[in-house]
């Protein structure tokens, strides 16, 4: 409706396939704010305003992340800006400045992806983004990136997609990719996936949010989210890609997935989660089974050591 507010709106997201850093997206299809255009901000102070006044949540996510530099530099405006002196992390740091008061002026905290802080190409300083007022959701890098949120102050939520990205490892959506053409019979990659394998409910379950975290440190670590990605997703499978994964996260971050001796329950949450999933079935949401039929009425049976 405003396409003076976006930068490379409609374009082919990879001009040059042997080059990842001509890209103008993450993936198909690309668009980004121009943070030098007027337009841009009244869209999205109207939008900041409808959700807070629709939801009461303390929080306001603010997105701001995979900020690809190649579909700013293709913007005439900002070329112009950048020809002055202008940087594209100043671009991004220009818009945050105009975000971040806003949601806090509705008594909200902010939540931004960590790549507004923590990407090499296009960041912003912490004087930026208050930690007071700020919440940081990473995802890249496991608990090395959550460790860098935690010591620069911040709170942070988790969603490392190499344990909690529930769309991993369904190959990928982009066409005539030549990554499938292989014959081996003993193919094991990523199958075409980014963040593939497969996270299993086991994968979800073992991870713990606060490894490698000091105790003083672990405590800015306020939750985790598991993250479903909907390239390949949609109501026909919605059901089973979300659950029973997302009950095992949940009683790993609510009732810990260690027992007494400090070993992991591998063996106890199956069966809970079996008798999850039966009753999740019979409310008429479709969650994947985790085990045989046979296992499931055999409580113990199935397990690797007796």
């Amino acid at each position: 409706a405003y396409p003076e507010a976006v930068s490379c709106a409609g374009k082919f997201w990879l001009p040059d396939a042997s080059d990842w850093g001509s890209r103008l997206a993450a993936e198909p299809g690309s668009g980004q704010l121009n943070p030098l255009e007027p337009k841009t901000y009244e869209v999205v102070a109207n939008i900041i305003n409808d959700i807070t006044s629709m939801f009461p949540e303390g929080l306001y996510h603010a997105g701001a992340d995979e900020v690809t530099p190649g579909c700013w530099e293709t913007d005439p405006s900002i070329q112009a800006d950048m020809e002055k002196g202008g940087t594209l992390s100043q671009l991004l740091e220009r818009y945050v400045r105009a975000v971040h008061p806003h949601v806090v002026s509705k008594n909200r905290t902010v939540v931004f992806w960590e790549d507004v802080l923590l990407d090499v190409e296009v960041n912003v300083s912490s004087s930026v983004i208050p930690p007071a007022t700020t919440i940081l959701q990473t995802w890249n890098n496991g608990a090395n990136n959550t460790k860098l949120i935690v010591q620069a102050g911040y709170r942070a939520i988790v969603s490392s997609a190499s344990f909690y990205y529930l769309d991993c490892g369904h190959g990928d959506f982009v066409g005539n990719n030549s990554v499938y053409d292989d014959q081996r019979s003993d193919y094991k990659t990523d199958g075409g996936s980014w963040c593939g394998p497969f996270k299993t409910w086991q994968r979800v379950y073992d991870y713990d949010i606060a490894y490698g975290l000091t105790a003083e440190e672990a405590k800015l670590v306020i939750g985790g989210e598991v993250a479903l990605w909907t390239e390949q997703a949609d109501s026909t499978v919605l059901d089973a890609r979300i659950w029973p994964r997302a009950s095992a996260m949940a009683e790993a971050l609510w009732s810990g997935n260690r027992d007494a001796s400090g070993r992991k329950r591998y063996a106890e949450a199956t069966d809970r989660l079996n008798d999850w999933r039966h009753r999740m079935v019979g409310r008429g949401i479709r969650a994947e089974p985790i085990q045989p039929l046979w296992c499931r009425t055999r409580p113990g049976m199935c397990d690797l050591v007796r």
